[in-house]
């Protein structure tokens, strides 16, 4: 039986290849990452945590509360798997609970060779997640790494739960550290704490990469023990400043990628360029 679903899912995915290749994307997950989120020059700041939930989510959890600030929290299937209660708690208070696949692989063409593979690294974190979603919560993936292959789309798109995801989700800021005449322009956190760094000089350039940028999508991790410093402390130093706080499904760039009850055409997204910086003496 399951041979006759995969076998499903495959002829399904190769006819829906063909017709977004005489076509446009349709509305579902799409073909390379959606880079461009809308909220650059508004003020605004979609607070997204990956990796979690583990130990280190609860402390994130008891900021975001404290600050009464809702964010989405892109978890890892495996981890999710065994810390329920903390999938719980960020459904009850308010945040949103996202796909980052089952194993945080690095989803290379292997995946598209082996299709039960790629499918599996969602549906296992789907059915950890979904159980805690309320009703209307919308769904949404963030490939690991920010690695994505357009023909991912078409094998998951042709499984009917997966292709109600919206993404991937790419991200405006937390992506890299960037040095300027020796202070932090940019922050990445996972990159920070490689550099023995404390929340406070993290937390610098994650506020000049917002300040520059009036607003984004912000990656951040909620697994590791300087989280939740790093979050209060940028939080805190937005909302002193005005920012206004949102989910992923308050981001009205992303509607145009919910999956529709009749498909429309949507525009194709180019990747922004990205250069590393190396850091220097830290200010």
């Amino acid at each position: 039986m399951r041979q006759l679903w995969m076998s499903a899912i495959v002829a399904g995915a190769l006819s829906f290849g063909a017709a977004t290749a005489a076509d446009s994307d349709l509305a579902w997950l799409q073909r390379s990452s959606i880079f461009h989120s809308g909220l650059r020059q508004a003020h605004t700041i979609a607070l997204t945590f990956d990796d979690g939930p583990n130990k280190n989510t609860g402390p994130v959890l008891d900021v975001l509360k404290a600050h009464n600030v809702k964010a989405t929290f892109f978890v890892v299937g495996e981890v999710a798997a065994t810390h329920h209660n903390m999938l719980a708690r960020i459904s009850n208070e308010g945040s949103l609970i996202a796909n980052h696949s089952a194993t945080h692989p690095l989803l290379t063409g292997l995946y598209d060779n082996d299709p039960e593979k790629l499918i599996h690294q969602l549906r296992m974190v789907h059915d950890e997640i979904a159980p805690y979603m309320k009703p209307g919560d919308k769904f949404y993936f963030r490939a690991p790494y920010g690695y994505w292959r357009s023909a991912h789309a078409a094998i998951l798109n042709a499984d009917p739960v997966l292709r109600d995801y919206i993404g991937p989700i790419y991200w405006d800021i937390g992506g890299q550290i960037s040095m300027r005449d020796g202070y932090i322009m940019s922050s990445t956190d996972w990159d920070c704490w490689r550099h023995k760094w404390s929340a406070q000089t993290c937390a610098k350039g994650y506020l000049r990469e917002i300040r520059r940028s009036d607003g984004g999508v912000v990656l951040m991790h909620s697994l590791y023990a300087k989280s939740a410093e790093l979050a209060d402390t940028v939080i805190e130093a937005m909302q002193e400043e005005g920012y206004r706080f949102v989910r992923l499904d308050e981001v009205p760039e992303y509607r145009q990628y919910e999956t529709p009850q009749t498909a429309p055409a949507v525009a194709q997204l180019s990747s922004p360029q990205m250069v590393l910086v190396r850091n220097e003496d830290v200010k």
